[in-house]
């Protein structure tokens, strides 16, 4: 009778993990879910095995879209509330723009090695090194992993020796501010340098610790969703 006892108690137990963890996978975009359920890629062969984004794997960018399900307030809430706890419980305003201009830097860079080139980060060859996997979504370093709830579109990067780079771009329909207010609060609290500029139509965050870089760069789409990009290098 014990056994019995026990076997269903296993069994309740087992059903139970199951149930939490695929409820936090259903919560994961599924670009990231499936980088992360993929192999890390650390062997050369295994790069563009990972088929979780196949619009990822080829060479150069791809748009990400939210399904109108998503796009919701409830939708924007949870992403909000997830953030806030991920900040630790406060958000600080974004400083004041220390330059501001009229154009952005980040026109007309749509590929990952243009990006990274235009926000001042990495050598030419660290640059060149990068390639496209929606492994390095997942493999963003705090405090510049990709928002609650949000919708990667590009994702590169590159492990090579001296050349550990990401650029990630993604979408969220949470305000500019609130993102922006995000990764202002978590860079200061991570102990890195961080300077606003306003550039055109673009909010960029951008500093370092040491060797370790990072921007970060916000705007409006025309069908009102942000567009983020997260570019780092070092870390």
């Amino acid at each position: 009778m014990r056994c019995a006892v026990l076997l269903f108690a296993l069994l309740v137990a087992a059903c139970s993990g199951s149930d939490e963890a695929d409820s936090a996978r259903n919560d994961r975009d599924p670009v990231i879910a499936g980088a992360l359920d993929d192999p890390l890629m650390a062997d050369p062969d295994l790069v563009g095995q990972n088929q979780g984004g196949a619009a990822l794997t080829g060479g150069g960018p791809a748009t990400a879209e939210i399904p109108p399900e998503k796009r919701s307030q409830d939708e924007i809430n949870t992403a909000r509330s997830a953030a806030l706890q991920a900040a630790g419980g406060k958000l600080d305003p974004a400083p004041d723009a220390a330059v501001t201009t009229g154009t952005s830097r980040l026109a007309g860079a749509v590929t990952a090695p243009l990006i990274a080139k235009a926000l001042g980060l990495g050598s030419a060859a660290c640059r060149d090194a990068m390639d496209y996997t929606a492994v390095w979504a997942a493999r963003l370093a705090a405090p510049f992993d990709v928002y609650p709830r949000g919708h990667v579109g590009q994702s590169a990067g590159s492990d090579a020796a001296g050349c550990r780079m990401r650029v990630v771009t993604f979408v969220t329909p949470v305000a500019p501010g609130d993102v922006v207010a995000f990764y202002s609060t978590r860079a200061r609290t991570s102990g890195y340098r961080l300077e606003r500029r306003d550039e055109g139509e673009d909010t960029v965050l951008q500093g370092a610790r040491g060797a370790a870089a990072y921007a970060v760069a916000t705007h409006t789409r025309d069908d009102k969703l942000t567009e983020v990009t997260i570019a780092t290098s070092g870390l």
